[in-house]
Formats: C-alpha cells, structure tokens, sequence
C-alpha cells in the first residue's frame, strides 16, 4: 500500500504558478547524503517558483522523512515572502524499488519536467537555470546533464578513465548535443517531460533497481523507448551535478560487482523486449543462448586472462578483463535461472488461459484484449503443460503465474485427461500459481443426462479450487449458494460483438435466402445448440400452442438453427417442426459467417430455458443485442439485471403460459440502440475495457499474500 505524506512545512500560496520542474529524489537509508543533496538544490539560481522537490522515502528505517522536515522547516522565518519560499514534498513509497518510488513521485508532480537525480549528488548552483534554458532554446523532450566525480578518497592506479563511467562520470561532449539513437543518459541525472514519460508508459518495475536485485540498465530502456518514439534527447555540458565517490566504490570488488550485475541486466531487459513484442522463450532457445555465453566465459577465464598476466600487461587492462569475464559470468548466471525459472514480471503478469478446442469467438477475443493489455498469455486445449508450471512457481516469495480456465465445462476431457489435469492442478497448488475460472454458463447446466453430470462435476470442483471466479450476473448469491465461493465470485459485465462480426444482411435478402414466405410477419430466433432437446421442445410446443390460442399471428415465424446441444437426432423435434409449417428447422451448426444471415432475417431471440437456476449463457443474449435484436429470456440469475429493459422481455420459467405471453409481449417492443448502448456492446471497446478490469484482478491476484 502506497503512503503518501505531505511536508507540513508547504503551504502554497493561492497566486502561486505551476513549476516548470519537478525534482525527483528517491532515497532508501542515506539521509545525511540526502540533505546535502537538497542543500545544493536550495542553493539554485532559478526562481524557487520555478521548480518544486520530490522526496520520496522507500522504505528507510534512519529518519529519513523526519529529519527532511526538520531541515526543510529550519530555514522558515515568519513573514517571508512567497518567492523567498521552497517548495519540498516529502512522500514515502513502501513497495521496494526504485521505479515504484518515481512512479510515486511522479503522481504527486505539477512540473512540466521531472528532472531525476540520485541521493548521493550536489547539483552545481546554476544546475536548474542551464537546464532549463537547454529545454527552451532546443525543443528538446529530455535532457541530461554532465556528471562529475567528487572524490572521498584517493584514486587508485587501476582505474583508468575507461571505468569512471561506473562510478556516474559522464560528459560525451564538449558542447551542447543531440544524442544519437545508440546513446543515452547517465541515471545519476537526466530530465525527460512527463508528457514524453507517460507515453511511454514511465519506468519499468521488471528492470529498476531493487531490493536484492541491484539492476541498472532501466534508464538504457527509457531512453531506448523515448528514442523509438521519435523524441529528442539532448546533452547539456552546463547543467553540471557531481556525484560522490566513497571509499567502499574504490575496491576492485565493486567495480566486480557493477560488472557482473551490468551482465545480468543486460539479458533482464532481452528478455522484456521479446516479452513486450509477444515473443515467448521456450527451454530450447534460451539453452542454445547459454552455450555461446559458456565459450566466452571459458576463453576468458583460461586463455585471455593468463595470457595478460604471462605478458605483464598493466593492472588496469587485466582489470578490465576482469570486469568482462564478471559481465559474462552475469549473462550466463541470469540465462540459466531462465531455463528454471521465469523472470517475475509485475507489470506483465504471465497467464496460462486453458479453453476448449471449439471455435469460441469470446474466447479468441478475450486472450487478444489480454494481449493488448500486455499480458504475456499463453493459451491451450484442455491442458496445463508441466513446463509452463515449473517455470512460474512461486519466486522468492512473490506469485508468478495465473491458471486461467475459460468455459471449463466444454473441455473435451477424457477419463485419463481429467486425472492428468487434476494432478497438474494440484502442482500448480503447491507451487503457490494462482487459479482462475470464467463461468460463461452452458447447456450442460440445464440437463440431467449422464453426459453433462462429468462436465458439471469438472466445472464445480474447478470453482472450488479457484482464487477467483469470474462471472456475469448480479445475484451471484443465488448462482452460487456456497457463501465460501460466493465470496470469490467477481461480476464482469459481458462485453459486446458489435462490429466483430459483419453486418446482418437485409431482411428481403435473408428471407429469400432461408426460404422464408414473402408474407412472413414477425421472425423468432432460438439458436439450439446452446439448449438441450427438453427446451427446445418446450418452445416448440408453446409457440404452438400461442398461435391456436391467437397470442401470435397465422404468418409469425420460428426459426431453430442448429441441434440439440445433448442430442443431435431428436425425433420429436423433427415431428413438432414438420407438424408446423411456420416452424424452419436449421440442422445445422450456426457458424460465424452465417450469423449475419440469421440475424438479419429474426426479429427477436428466444432463450428457453426452464427453471434450472444455473441454465443460461449471457453471451447468446449479447450477441443478439450487439446486432439491435430484442431478447425473450427466463427470469434467471444469469439475466436479472443483466439486459436492457427496452430490448428484453423475462418470462416464469417454471410457466409455458408466461413464455407465450413473453412471445407476444416482445413484439411490442420498439427497440433502438442509443449511443450509450452502442458503446456498451462495440466489441473493441467492451472487450478492451473487459481486459483492463481482467488484468488489474490479475496482479491484484498476484500481490495478494
């Protein structure tokens, strides 16, 4: 939980102006460093109007935020004027990691220019006025400035000036420069705009400096990022910053270090970009990427280093070889781990999405919203591969890895299959991997039959086991009576189909292509393979019955496409449509190219369901609603609340009079989609914004302790 805490000592004057820069300071355990940082910043020739400070604690137990405020308020005296004021914002960030605290800070800023500098730095006076007029004579949508070093002990003979660029040193150029694509800041001070920043979605978590992860490579990344997106970068030599060098920074071991975490970071931020770019690393790949990595290790570590000292090259050269067999040795550590073990990613969660092989529209266009939501989803056919599961266990504490099973009782499993599966779901148990499950409903929840009782028992021991179920209903509580999974149960509105699918033909067009009469009146719609043979029958017969008792005209149609969903072959069905000759019995699937036929010749949808509280499947209601069709469903926990008044009429499923009395009610029904509706039930939108709720339940799930 983030904490944000405001210095008492600002208070802003009503006329004050927004500052053009917002200076970041992020700091965990070095308060006496900090105050000599904020010292040098008070001491700026630049307006203090003109710039604001951002401190941001993450995590520090040495009073950090406390003795800030101490210093902050010392200087006040009663009666200063507004511009004789500096304005200080201490804040403090719990999560570790040096990208959750500039994120933070970043919220709290009012600046057009967040300029980024380290705790352990002294800004030169004119720091701030040099760089801002770099931004105003330049145009450019970042800048960074020129780093000193500022020596705390003496300089050993082995650091050449080949290494100073580990210890923060950096000044590419004599004067003012734009940096080419190839280049980029120092992390010890740069500047970007927040306008540029946000759009390129700020810093990344995965490659930011943390705690037991002294990664450094992510201001390389959001310079890449401002590269590719067409920004300028430019280098100002007059915006100076010294960055202080310690003793502990002066032993070989550290630059070591440095070396062998620069290694490291370097395959952490490979591996991001082929994530970002949808590209998945499998066992194969990432082994041939370590063979090159165990060469060059070998080469170094036996031939190249003995040979430097058996020729008594200098210290510095076989110091620098040194750091490079570290920097390989880095490589090859975090590839190996890669072949145990998925990096954990907080801002891309990593989902295994488990569906049925049939062609399921929803499904195809939920997995592409996750994917745009940048989501890493792997998707399969009724089964969790043991890999997958190995490779996003539990890491260090922190879950990595979502089961997500989508309509679960569709998946063709056979006996064999359901024992494998509940197996490698009792894996994904142990190994802490988070389980979730979508309930879309189905025709096996409105039948008794030997067949469906499998597919029912897979589907209520799956929302046992799960951390969540998903569902689209507003009585969940009558869906699911267990009170334990009720409070699992998360209500997602189904998105739409609108513009998904193509328009639905003319009506003339799709009446003469069905062969329905010229003198057709109203045209019902039931799609049976989303029904068993009892609901269809009921239908059958009481459209039957709504025509001899006059409820319905002698020229209303009734169109059944497809078949019963638990019997392919009804006889019975067969003899109530040949018995009516307004009956057009359809026997075949409705695939998706004929959707626009079928909906362009019907007036209006009729689910018939019976009064079975779990039957029923929103989805075909949405489908029929994206195209402006009115709706005849059961009043049933999957349709309380969940459609349109105007485009739908409820009917007592336990009642054949009230599905009748619905079947002529419908016809009064003048529906026309409005914008808002038209919003709600246009696929891209819908199913966009389906996505981004999916994904903040997603790492809610994974951060969950």
């Amino acid at each position: 939980m983030t904490i944000r805490e405001k210095s008492s000592q600002i208070a802003l004057p009503h006329a004050k102006m927004a500052p053009r820069l917002s200076i970041i300071l992020c700091t965990y355990n070095r308060r006496n460093l900090l105050l000599s940082a904020l010292a040098s910043l008070r001491r700026q020739t630049l307006a203090y109007e003109q710039f604001e400070v951002i401190v941001v604690d993450n995590g520090s137990s040495d009073g950090t935020l406390e003795a800030v405020r101490i210093y902050v308020s010392a200087g006040m005296q009663p009666g200063r004027e507004s511009q004789d004021l500096w304005y200080v914002h201490c804040l403090s960030e719990r999560q570790n990691g040096l990208a959750h605290a500039r994120h933070t800070a970043l919220q709290a800023a009012t600046g057009e220019i967040a300029v980024f500098l380290d705790d352990d730095t002294l800004a030169d006076p004119y720091f701030l006025e040099r760089l801002l007029a770099a931004y105003d004579e330049s145009g450019a949508d970042a800048v960074g400035g020129r780093v000193e070093l500022r020596w705390e002990a003496p300089r050993p003979h082995w650091l050449s000036d080949d290494m100073l660029y580990l210890l923060g040193y950096f000044a590419p150029f004599a004067t003012r420069t734009q940096l080419q694509e190839e280049m980029f800041f120092s992390s010890t001070s740069f500047s970007v705009s927040i306008s540029a920043l946000r759009s390129v979605g700020y810093f990344s978590p995965f490659l930011s400096k943390r705690q037991h992860l002294p990664a450094n490579i992510e201001v390389d990344d959001l310079c890449q990022r401002l590269h590719q997106a067409g920004y300028a970068l430019w280098y100002e030599p007059e915006a100076v910053v010294t960055h202080r060098v310690p003793a502990a920074r002066l032993q070989r071991s550290y630059f070591m270090g440095r070396a062998y975490w620069q290694g490291r970071s370097e395959v952490l931020a490979e591996y991001a970009n082929k994530v970002y770019n949808g590209e998945t690393q499998s066992y194969r790949s990432v082994f041939q990427s370590v063979l090159p990595e165990m060469r060059e290790l070998s080469y170094l570590l036996l031939l190249h280093r003995p040979l430097l000292r058996l020729a008594g090259r200098s210290t510095d050269e076989r110091m620098l070889a040194a750091m490079a067999q570290a920097r390989s040795w880095g490589h090859l550590r975090q590839k190996l781990q890669f072949l145990e073990h998925a990096p954990p990613e907080v801002t891309t969660p990593a989902v295994l999405f488990v569906r049925s092989a049939e062609d399921d529209s929803a499904a195809d266009l939920l997995i592409h919203a996750l994917s745009s939501q940048d989501v890493n989803c792997t998707q399969t056919v009724a089964d969790i591969p043991l890999s997958w599961l190995w490779r996003h266990r539990t890491y260090q504490g922190q879950a990595m890895g979502i089961v997500h099973f989508y309509r679960a009782g569709a998946l063709p499993l056979t006996g064999r299959q359901r024992q494998q599966l509940w197996f490698r779901l009792w894996l994904a148990q142990c190994w802490g991997l988070r389980i979730v499950t979508t309930d879309t409903g189905g025709w096996w929840q409105s039948t008794r039959s030997l067949r469906s009782l499998t597919q029912r028992a897979l589907e209520r021991q799956l929302f046992s086991i799960s951390d969540i179920v998903l569902s689209s209903t507003r009585q969940p509580e009558q869906l699911y009576p267990d009170k334990k999974l009720c409070r699992r149960v998360r209500c997602l509105p189904h998105p739409g189909f609108r513009g998904y699918y193509a328009p639905p033909l003319p009506r003339q067009q799709a009446h003469w292509q069905l062969g329905l009469p010229e003198q057709a009146g109203f045209v019902y719609l039931c799609i049976a393979q989303h029904h068993t043979e009892r609901e269809l029958i009921h239908l059958l017969e009481a459209f039957r019955e709504a025509q001899e008792t006059a409820l319905l005209a002698a020229n209303t149609q009734l169109i059944v496409v497809g078949y019963a969903a638990d019997k392919k072959i009804s006889r019975r069905i067969l003899k109530l449509g040949a018995l009516n000759s307004t009956v057009y019995l359809c026997a075949m699937p409705l695939h998706r190219e004929a959707i626009p036929l079928y909906l362009g010749a019907a007036d209006a949808l009729v689910l018939p369901h019976l009064s079975q509280q779990t039957a029923g499947m929103l989805e075909t209601a949405l489908l029929a609603l994206s195209y402006g069709r009115t709706i005849v469903a059961p009043s049933l926990p999957r349709f309380n609340g969940m459609l349109p008044p105007s485009a739908s009429i409820l009917y007592d499923p336990t009642s054949r009079i009230s599905l009748q009395q619905a079947l002529q009610k419908v016809q009064t029904l003048r529906y026309g989609m409005n914008e808002k509706e038209s919003q709600t039930f246009d696929a891209a939108k819908s199913w966009e914004h389906y996505g981004h709720r999916l994904r903040k339940l997603y790492i809610q799930l994974l951060n969950r302790p």
